[in-house]
């Protein structure tokens, strides 16, 4: 019996164990080794017998170069020849590294132009419309832009992440522009994909497609989700292909022009017999583990093409299966239990749901993660479900009687990555103990360039910028350097338009400005760096533990000497808010202005 080759290993990316688990032992099988790495720091450590190694990257958000560094020196070290994404963030991370990846190693996507095709919605959307496939009803907004587009939109409606891999939250159902509104004010959302809601159940058609020809295919029908308002599939039924949504899944990945694995996903009502296009996964999905117990061994089959193998699949696959992932159960419960103002929709009733849940945990119902030989990952994740739901009731309680000032950090403290959270505490606690250094102002007597910095670099950054340079041309003062960057800018993009309507009003206008992401060239050649917030003063402390002495709180520069000296960001207000906020950031550049002219007489004065 002659041996089995010895392969290179696998690196799958992404830590979601419904996903990346399932993938693994499907490789691990076919005598593949695999290691798992994740870069999102709330991804808990997997433990798995099909895994050879976990590994922590760091995360993409705040330093990509330190990101693109650490994957491509883990790539080298243990010499992977194959990635695969388990999830959206992944996908999006190959798409940026494809030119440095694909030289040596088989990437699990298509070129980086066909990827955007398919996480930008918007893009997948108009492919399919000009391939005769019926889209909702679909708009992009931010919460500046809801009163422009309200007229257009039929309640309720469906709210995703315009983009995926960069998103905060799944989906929202929305029944009155009351609710939307409330939501895109209350959150830092970004672009938000608004659409029509479409009735009926969702149907998955999962496919492997090459060169334009379909290797392998597979179906499921969603039988239960998570949270009941809808989300991710917890009980699913395996279906024979439906000829036309088939065909159409097709037509949709060859016009995108996709190569690989992808679930396309429906939603068709059945009593009219008409069906939707919801989006395009063009990465393994939740529901992975479903196709390979019913016989359709995704993970194996993708790997072997890009291999130049030919996968043998068979013919049928057990049509009728059922497959339940048990900790989402958890999950829909919490969201009968504990459902808050932020996630609005319909709710079925607990009682009949209760009732039905026994004979969903019949032993005939596949799990998607359990495995005899390999308990772990199932035991973990359940354990993690049942923690979270235990602790809802503390945490609805806690909601109620915290002073919303505490509420806002804690979103504030659970938005901030985690190696971040501990900077935003001590900051906190300092700041209301007046124990900080960052209550007084600093010494710039040498300051020679100076940099403002916020979140987007789209409202309070630019606007002090262009403050600080006229306050110290008002002063006869030249020579030194102003700028302004985002912590999250999007490179290029034009300033909010509140901002400028205000900038305009004040004879400041920034309709030329255009966003930049901070970098770290940009901390180490200024001499003073202001951030707006204890929120962007957290992520740079923690970023730039080099720079912490030349970093501080533009506040401090306030009239009021009081201990809570952030200027709030405009971006979740009005045009009203944006004139306050514009207001204090005048008093604090022209205290700031003045303290500079006054403590450095070496400044050139302009003649």
């Amino acid at each position: 019996m002659s041996e089995q080759p010895k392969r290179r290993p696998t690196l799958i990316l992404g830590a979601s164990p419904r996903v990346s688990v399932p993938m693994a032992r499907s490789l691990q099988r076919y005598g593949i080794p695999v290691d798992i790495a994740s870069f999102q720091p709330e991804d808990r450590d997997i433990h798995s017998r099909a895994i050879c190694g976990f590994h922590r990257l760091p995360s993409r958000q705040p330093d990509p170069a330190l990101f693109t560094r650490a994957l491509l020196d883990l790539v080298r070290e243990r010499q992977f020849d194959t990635i695969l994404p388990a999830g959206d963030p992944a996908l999006a991370a190959l798409r940026d590294l494809y030119n440095e990846l694909s030289p040596t190693v088989h990437v699990g996507c298509p070129p980086p132009a066909v990827v955007e095709r398919v996480l930008n919605k918007s893009l997948t959307l108009e492919a399919a419309q000009k391939v005769g496939i019926r889209v909702p009803f679909t708009c992009t907004i931010t919460a500046d832009q809801l009163d422009s587009v309200a007229p257009q939109l039929r309640f309720p409606v469906v709210a995703k992440p315009a983009k995926k891999g960069a998103a905060a939250f799944k989906v929202f159902y929305f029944h009155t522009l009351q609710e939307l509104s409330k939501a895109l004010t209350a959150n830092a959302w970004g672009p938000v994909m608004l659409q029509e809601y479409c009735p009926g159940v969702g149907v998955g058609i999962e496919i492997l497609i090459h060169k334009g020809e379909c290797i392998a295919r597979f179906q499921h029908r969603r039988l239960k989700e998570a949270p009941v308002s809808g989300g991710v599939a917890i009980l699913a039924v395996a279906e024979e292909p439906d000829p036309e949504l088939f065909a159409s899944s097709m037509a949709l990945l060859r016009a995108l022009e996709w190569e690989g694995v992808a679930m396309v996903e429906f939603r068709s009502d059945r009593e009219t017999g008409t069906s939707a296009l919801m989006e395009v996964n063009g990465r393994f999905w939740g529901s992975v583990s479903f196709p390979i117990v019913a016989g359709v061994d995704f993970p194996l089959y993708y790997w072997q093409v890009l291999h130049g193998e030919r996968p043998t699949v068979p013919p049928r696959y057990s049509v009728g299966m059922r497959w339940r992932w048990s900790p989402g159960y958890v999950d829909r419960l919490q969201s009968f239990l504990f459902r808050n103002t932020g996630q609005p929709g319909p709710r079925p009733s607990l009682l009949r749901d209760l009732m039905r849940t026994p004979a969903d945990f019949s032993p005939l119902i596949r799990e998607a993660v359990w495995s005899w030989s390999d308990p772990r990952p199932f035991f973990e994740e359940s354990a993690r479900a049942v923690w979270s739901l235990l602790a809802a009731p503390s945490t609805s309680a806690l909601r109620r009687v915290v002073p919303s000032k505490l509420k806002k950090y804690a979103a504030i403290y659970f938005r901030l990555p985690r190696q971040m959270r501990t900077t935003y505490i001590r900051l906190r606690i300092h700041d209301m103990l007046s124990l900080s250094s960052q209550n007084g102002r600093p010494a710039l007597a040498n300051a020679q360039s100076f940099l403002f910095v916020c979140y987007g670099n789209m409202m309070r950054s630019p606007m002090a910028e262009a403050m600080l340079k006229q306050a110290l041309l008002t002063r006869g003062i030249c020579g030194p350097v102003v700028r302004s960057a985002g912590l999250h800018a999007s490179p290029g993009r034009e300033a909010h338009a509140w901002a400028i309507a205000v900038s305009q009003e004040i004879a400041l206008p920034l309709d030329q400005h255009r966003a930049q992401l901070l970098t770290p060239e940009l901390i180490s050649s200024s001499d003073a760096i202001f951030a707006m917030d204890f929120e962007n003063l957290a992520e740079l402390e923690t970023l730039y533990p080099a720079a912490k002495h030349k970093i501080f709180l533009l506040g401090s520069y306030a009239e009021a000497k009081g201990t809570n000296q952030e200027i709030p960001d405009p971006y979740f207000g009005d045009i009203d808010t944006t004139r306050r906020c514009y207001s204090v950031l005048s008093k604090c550049i022209d205290n700031l202005a003045s303290d500079i002219a006054s403590s450095r007489q070496e400044l050139t004065l302009c003649r």
